[in-house]
């Protein structure tokens, strides 16, 4: 029998870091395009695939697996609820391209990476490297017809963007947001967006710590649209300076609201960014993901639904808006030089 990391059929799909095992499963073309997340809630009926122990695993050459893929995957990161997986079923409008979204194991990779250089880490740093490599490898890899991948991480991910570049010379990448007032509005009118946000703002203020910008801060202190708001901070932060650091011509920025407004010009940047025909633009331009729920492709939800949306979240959540808002602009008056970055 083929082992999974010999199929391209299989897709590692869970990392258990405690029971140190991979599990693998079967997804065909179709399965990949529909998910709007490779996780539990993509699982097929009667699915085939199985556990694998970490160590064989890791055993394998990762630069021998990577060699099979004809192209390292791209990717698009973001911050969250802010229009990414949008984004990822327009570039399937171009039939070469298949877009993954949001595989489990890169956010369970990502938890564990801050903490790889502390005795209670699962992974020593080499094994984590090495681990990312081979993943990245197996996501790069596509099924007939297509012939390239673009991986949609979970906004939880961010922290491996550069180790990403880094290992991956060719790879390019979309940084997607948006402003702070309607980020703070899209998330303040679902409970479950605060939650995901709340969730994510620990690494984001360590991020901010490293950097110098958050002394005195603790997490604990921070009310919900705080937190919100400084992790919407971090990861403009974050994102300058990987859009200036030693990667920068191969990352994209791009602002939600612009794709919104200007589509056809923004998805020409992406298209031209990614090494896509120009041409697939027209495609893209009439995708019925325009006019759809991004998350659950069942529901009608237009640019105007969001648009009404958004201006009633704005008014009824607009003491916590203007909460996040001041929080900002508090620690935008300490460090000047931030500024740009903020309202870039």
């Amino acid at each position: 029998m083929t082992s999974p990391l010999d199929d391209p059929g299989f897709l590692p799909f869970k990392l258990d870091l405690v029971g140190r095992r991979l599990l693998w499963l079967r997804l065909d073309a179709a399965q990949r395009r529909d998910a709007a997340f490779l996780d539990d809630r993509a699982l097929p009926a009667n699915a085939e695939g199985g556990w694998m122990p970490l160590d064989a695993v890791l055993a394998r050459d990762a630069d021998a697996a990577h060699a099979d893929a004809r192209k390292p995957a791209d990717a698009i990161f973001h911050i969250g609820h802010c229009g990414s997986t949008l984004l990822s079923r327009l570039l399937d409008s171009w039939p070469q391209v298949q877009g993954l979204r949001e595989p489990l194991p890169l956010r369970t990779l990502a938890e564990a990476w801050p903490g790889l250089n502390t005795p209670q880490s699962r992974l020593s740093a080499a094994q984590a490297s090495q681990l990312l490599r081979l993943l990245w490898s197996r996501w790069s890899q596509t099924l007939p017809p297509q012939t390239r991948s673009v991986v949609k991480a979970t906004s939880s991910c961010n922290g491996l963007i550069a180790p990403l570049l880094a290992l991956h010379p060719t790879m390019r990448a979309v940084l997607l947001d948006m402003p702070l007032r309607p980020y703070l509005a899209t998330l303040l009118k679902s409970p479950a967006s605060v939650l995901d946000a709340a969730n994510a703002a620990g690494e984001r203020l360590h991020d901010l710590h490293a950097r110098g910008y958050a002394d005195g801060i603790a997490l604990h202190a921070l009310s919900l649209p705080q937190q919100c708001a400084m992790g919407w901070l971090a990861e403009r932060i974050r994102f300058a300076a990987i859009a200036n650091g030693d990667h920068a011509a191969r990352v994209l920025r791009v602002d939600f609201d612009a794709l919104l407004t200007q589509p056809r010009e923004q998805l020409h940047r992406v298209a031209d960014h990614l090494g896509l025909d120009p041409e697939g633009v027209d495609q893209a331009m009439t995708s019925p993901a325009w006019g759809r729920y991004s998350k659950a492709q069942a529901h009608d939800y237009s640019r105007d639904d969001r648009a009404h949306d958004l201006a009633l979240a704005m008014q009824r959540h607009g003491p916590e808006i203007a909460e996040g808002q001041a929080w900002v602009e508090a620690l935008l008056q300490q460090h000047p030089r931030l500024r740009d970055v903020a309202v870039a």
